[in-house]
């Protein structure tokens, strides 16, 4: 009877090389095994070449130097200078070895994976050259490897490496890699660059999960396909059969049970039922097709996220009849988010709270814009981890048309290509569809949606054709005050000082009999201060005045009587309009006036709206038009976004569709930002005891070494610290600056914090006080 072997080899402390490594193999196997997936090449040879991925990916754990570095890493670290304990460009020879003759342009994207899995992916040429020294250390490892690794190698079925072997395999490496460079050139689709992402994802996501948990983490999809048609009947009982939402909500499921598309598009107005139409479409388009797959709604805005998460969790918690709702059923996910983890018996934070939270491990996922484009663009570990959840997935984008015009090509190509490939579902969810598909391409659920805008008759838009400077504007804006003395009003313009300046003008002329609350909102304020002023303005008790920047459109859910509004582009307009007489009290009640505001003769839109473009489409849709009606708003859109596409430039779609073919990874995360980068830096602004305290916890985290408890002080305390923390233009910023967060402590509040305005920058400071 052959002697059993006793392994002494450890990946992770406590953790066998040979158990970890046979972890991360069959995992990867598994993830994609129960994928409906759909490459060029077959399901059986991308299940295969990702289990010899995860077999070999820390064989490079194997050598004296990683060992004794897990040993005793603090002493370690400190004797050694040299990066000698690093395991993956080791084991990623290994790994290309194993596969180059199964496969060789395989073993290349293999070899990547393996390469980059302790980091970011590369430009695919970064790959190419491996360095003098690279080489001389690499020999140095593979000399030290112990015996062991031949052992692993057998139990695995995996061929170990003899020294030439191992040499000539880094050589063959730069050669195969050179060739494989030149051929990209030829490259004129997304596949490639799809399947990389996809098999890096797999095999970062079963690592970590291996090393946090030591157990695969599943989930029961289980949320019946009715949750939202028997949480209605609960919650508003029994639908009348001519009720407006009624009728939108019956023509979507209608529509989404008879459609085969995999990308499909709802066009309703504000306040028709959008959010459980498409939530109840992607639960009964799942059960048409495959149970197990996830739902992931996406907005652009984290303040509108935190409401229709609420909805959702609310429905499931009264149709399964829970207490406690888990997260494997929904859970929510945005920078601000805590990451904590819900199950039946366990309660996770930390770093497997983060795991299991940023990694989406649930049936409902409830997220913003930034995280899912993130993870389709991004080179960066922590965004590619989650790419292969797309897989079996229907994604909701609700608000579309805030995406950016130049990233409409792209999205386009890359979304076309992965419904197919990842067996995914789109459903673009919007007011205002943008035309980043063509009619041909997209299948409208809303069946009878024009009829339905038809029916919108809440608000019209009054348009202002002449321009006018800031005093005619004051003037208007105190008239409208005057003669709409029961109205509640809100004035949105684009500038902060414009708004200051306003607030303090009708502060002045005011009536004293007028009763109305004048209220101040911009991103100045810090975000505890907004929320106490918007909770203020949606209580029906209260009548208010509203002064604000075009903060107030991002996803704010007040109902106003009368909106004022400096000129922008008209999506950004439309946004404004449906804050007025939202819960339709009677016909065309929600008056928006359109201004335009100049300062010597410049529209002061264009401070703001830089992209001459929008503003120009938008007087185009505009021109000679005095009043429009609500029912016309989805003509004057689709007018727009016509004008838009005829000539917005497609420049940076194309250099990102370039990039994608030749595999330069760092270069499309730098090119596609949703927010483009505005030079702003943050400021805590110390303004009571509480903020007091949160700051202190702030301070004992940046003294903490420990990267993972680190993490986890920041997690335990960013809910509450980030109500007290502004974006500010760097220039405009008087405060200096240490550790990327300023500080506005509480002695300074006088001279750098203002009660109505918030921060005063630096004109601001001297202008207005």
């Amino acid at each position: 009877m052959r002697k059993l072997y006793s392994y002494k080899l450890e990946s992770h402390s406590g953790v066998s090389l040979i158990q970890h490594l046979k972890f991360v193999g069959n995992r990867c196997y598994k993830l994609i095994n129960n994928k409906n997936i759909n490459f060029t090449y077959d399901k059986k040879t991308i299940k295969y070449i990702a289990k010899v991925m995860g077999y070999c990916h820390d064989l490079g754990k194997g050598t004296k130097y990683f060992q004794e570095y897990l040993k005793n890493s603090e002493e370690y670290l400190n004797n050694n200078s040299s990066d000698l304990k690093s395991h993956a460009h080791l084991s990623a020879i290994f790994a290309y070895f194993n596969l180059k003759d199964y496969d060789k342009n395989l073993a290349i994207i293999i070899y990547m994976a393996v390469v980059s899995h302790h980091g970011r992916l590369k430009n695919f040429k970064d790959y190419m050259y491996i360095e003098k020294l690279e080489r001389k250390k690499l020999l140095k490892q593979y000399d030290v490897l112990d015996e062991e690794i031949k052992i692993i190698c057998n139990e695995l079925n995996l061929h170990c490496l003899s020294k030439e072997e191992f040499k000539d395999t880094i050589d063959e490496i730069e050669e195969e890699i050179d060739e494989y460079n030149d051929n990209l050139d030829e490259n004129n689709d997304f596949e490639i660059y799809i399947l990389v992402r996809y098999l890096f994802s797999i095999l970062i996501y079963a690592d970590k999960e291996h090393a946090i948990f030591r157990k695969e983490n599943n989930i029961e999809y289980d949320l019946p396909v009715t949750l939202i048609d028997d949480y209605k009947l609960k919650k508003f009982g029994p639908p009348k059969e001519d009720n407006f939402r009624e009728i939108v909500y019956k023509d979507v499921i209608n529509n989404i049970s008879k459609s085969d598309d995999r990308i499909m598009s709802i066009t309703l107005p504000t306040g028709s039922g959008k959010t459980y139409a498409c939530m109840s479409a992607a639960l009964k388009l799942k059960d048409k097709i495959n149970n197990d797959m996830k739902i992931i709604y996406c907005l652009p805005f984290t303040s509108v996220i935190d409401q229709n998460y609420k909805d959702y969790k609310s429905a499931i918690r009264e149709i399964k009849q829970v207490d406690e709702v888990k997260s494997a059923d929904i859970l929510k996910h945005h920078y601000l988010s805590a990451n904590n983890y819900k199950d039946e018996k366990l309660y996770y934070e930390g770093e497997e709270g983060r795991f299991l939270t940023h990694n989406w491990n649930s049936q409902i996922v409830v997220t913003t814009f930034i995280q899912l484009f993130n993870s389709l663009f991004s080179n960066r570990n922590s965004d590619l981890i989650k790419f292969n959840t797309l897989s079996n997935a229907v994604i909701l984008l609700d608000e579309v048309q805030s995406i950016p015009y130049k990233y409409w090509k792209i999205i386009n190509m890359l979304c076309k290509e992965i419904v197919n490939i990842l067996n995914v579902y789109f459903i673009f969810i919007t007011a205002t569809q943008p035309l980043i598909f063509n009619k041909d391409e997209v299948k409208e659920l809303a069946s009878k949606s024009d009829y339905y805008f038809k029916q919108c008759k809440r608000t019209k838009m009054i348009h202002i054709q002449e321009k006018i400077d800031k005093d005619e504007f004051f003037q208007f804006v105190d008239n409208i005050i005057n003669e709409k003395i029961d109205k509640n009003i809100l004035i949105t313009v684009n500038t902060v000082k414009l708004s200051q300046e306003l607030f303090e003008y009708i502060n002045d002329n005011k009536d004293d009999e007028d009763l109305r609350e004048l209220i101040y909102l911009s991103t100045s304020i810090i975000p505890k201060t907004r929320l106490e002023r918007i909770e203020k303005i949606k209580d029906k008790n209260t009548k208010s005045i509203v002064i604000s920047t075009q903060m107030v459109e991002a996803g704010v859910d007040i109902d106003m009587d009368v909106v004022i509004r400096d000129i922008a582009p008209l999506d950004s307009i439309n946004q404004s309009a449906g804050r007025s007489n939202r819960e339709d009290r009677g016909e065309y009640l929600g008056e928006v006036y359109i201004v335009k505001i100049k300062n010597n003769n410049k529209l002061m839109s264009k401070y703001v709206y830089k992209d001459d473009i929008l503003l120009q489409a938008t007087e185009n849709v505009l021109k000679g038009k005095e009043i429009i009606y609500e029912e016309d708003y989805k003509d004057i859109s689709e007018l727009y976004f016509k004008e838009l596409n005829k000539n917005k430039s497609d420049t940076r779609s194309n250099e990102l569709q370039n990039n994608i073919y030749e595999l330069e990874f760092e270069e499309v995360s730098k090119l596609f930002k949703l927010i483009e980068d505005q030079n702003k830096v943050q400021l805590f602004i110390e303004v009571d005891e509480n903020a007091s305290q949160v700051w202190n916890k702030y301070l004992d985290y940046l003294k903490i070494e420990d990267n993972f408890e680190k993490k986890d002080k920041l997690e335990s305390i960013k809910g509450d610290f980030y109500k007290y923390v502004i974006s500010i233009f760097k220039n405009k910023c008087k405060e200096n600056m240490e550790n990327d967060m300023g500080f506005v402590s509480k002695y300074q509040l006088e001279n750098a914090y203002d009660e109505n305005f918030g921060y005063k920058t630096k004109e601001e400071a001297s202008l207005i006080f």
